[in-house]
């Protein structure tokens, strides 16, 4: 026996429709009659529920909930004379409504629920790789770390965007010296939800800093975090993935674990942005400073909130490395505490990095040749062989190579 909640709206065949549903033969059992989303949203968590039925007249129906009905797996059935438009939001379970006879709905209904009749199936879209950067307490290096990355894999001729996440401290946009009326997250999160680009893609929307490399600075406030939802946010991390090769994140210093996520998508947290981004990433990596108290922050924050990382390939890389001695001591002692094998050391140059924030420029782009370039651009080469990265960079390369001979294939 199916349990559902029915939320039909205003329809003169709302009555009709649910003592139908009620027959044995369908074995569904209609546990709620509900009026409206926000009474759908009560209703799910207090009631066992196999599937969701609303049609066109329901109201109050946002993306919240579609997004909160599929991450606790309840099925969401739309019986629609305009079923398009659902599809666009993301409902893959459809029933066209005959508006002379709607009970013939009630058989697909059933089929659905059962699995007999399957749902639409969406379009696996190709994505490209997201790397979360992240960090315990401050000057960790992770905006340099964003920054340098980023350029790197930009010149393997992969298509990648910053993204500034953090929102307790965003700096990204300073230290490239972008205007603050440039769409930041906050702004295009909101493109998302509203679904207004009217007509542009979301490559369109994301500022172009230099051929093949994009930003997303952060919140133009801090005190503007409540105006991110988490749906929104997950939407945001999937087409920054659909539209770029990489995808490289700032997530900020401070972290928590935030069960709530999992359930209450319609309330802002604090956390959301990184959680959400941390939860989006393939691979993440922790920056932290190679002294006793970088070290000693990185140990802790990874064991503490190791569960964070479980989804995804931890790299570890520390900044301000004097030494070939000092850097095989502290990867060692990383390693042993962590279980983290892969750590990169990177050096410092003062004067370098001084200049990249006077010029708001990169410091690879100041001096390519620099040791700190080269070790960042290892990184860049490391993590695109040991990823799905690797066959895109192949790919581009070949193109490169052999223009004609490719246009004369794709012909």
């Amino acid at each position: 026996m199916k349990n559902v909640i029915v939320a039909l709206g205003l329809v003169e065949w709302e009555s009709i429709f649910v003592s139908g549903l009620g027959h044995p033969m369908f074995g569904i059992s209609v546990q709620r009659r509900c009026v409206d989303g926000i009474d759908i949203r009560a209703a799910i968590q207090v009631v066992e529920c196999h599937g969701v039925i609303i049609s066109d007249a329901t109201p109050r129906i946002d993306q919240d909930l579609i997004a909160e009905l599929r991450e606790r797996d309840i099925p969401l059935i739309a019986i629609s004379s305009d079923c398009e438009s659902w599809s666009d939001q993301g409902v893959t379970m459809l029933v066209q409504l005959d508006a002379k006879n709607p009970l013939i709905a009630l058989k697909l209904v059933s089929e659905l629920l059962s699995g007999k009749l399957k749902p639409i199936v969406e379009e696996i879209k190709e994505t490209g790789l997201h790397i979360a950067i992240a960090g315990f307490g401050g000057a960790s290096g992770r905006t340099t770390t964003v920054k340098e990355l980023s350029l790197q894999l930009k010149q393997l001729n992969l298509r990648t965007v910053m993204i500034d996440a953090d929102t307790y401290g965003p700096s990204l946009d300073q230290e490239l010296g972008l205007d603050l009326g440039t769409n930041g997250l906050l702004e295009l999160c909101r493109v998302l939800e509203k679904k207004s680009a009217k007509g542009q893609t979301f490559a369109d929307l994301v500022t172009q800093l230099r051929s093949g490399l994009s930003v997303v600075p952060g919140l133009p406030r801090v005190s503007r975090w409540t105006d991110l939802r988490i749906s929104a946010l997950r939407e945001f991390w999937q087409e920054s993935k659909e539209n770029f090769d990489a995808v490289v994140t700032d997530v900020g210093a401070i972290l928590e674990v935030d069960q709530s996520l999992l359930h209450e998508t319609s309330l802002p947290r604090r956390h959301a942005a990184s959680l959400t981004a941390l939860e989006s990433a393939d691979i993440t990596i922790i920056c932290a400073r190679a002294d006793c108290v970088g070290i000693a922050r990185l140990v802790r924050g990874y064991l503490e909130f190791h569960e964070l990382f479980a989804k995804s390939s931890v790299y570890v890389l520390l900044w301000g490395i004097t030494s070939e001695a000092q850097a095989r001591d502290i990867k060692s002692a990383v390693s042993r505490h962590t279980g983290i094998e892969s750590v990169t050391c990177i050096g410092l140059d003062w004067e370098l990095s001084r200049q990249a924030l006077q010029r708001t420029t990169f410091m690879s782009a100041i001096n390519p040749r620099s040791e700190i370039s080269l070790q960042y651009q290892g990184l860049a080469k490391l993590i695109a062989a040991e990823s799905k990265l690797s066959q895109v960079v192949d790919e581009v390369t070949a193109i490169t190579k052999h223009p004609r001979r490719n246009m004369r294939s794709v012909a």
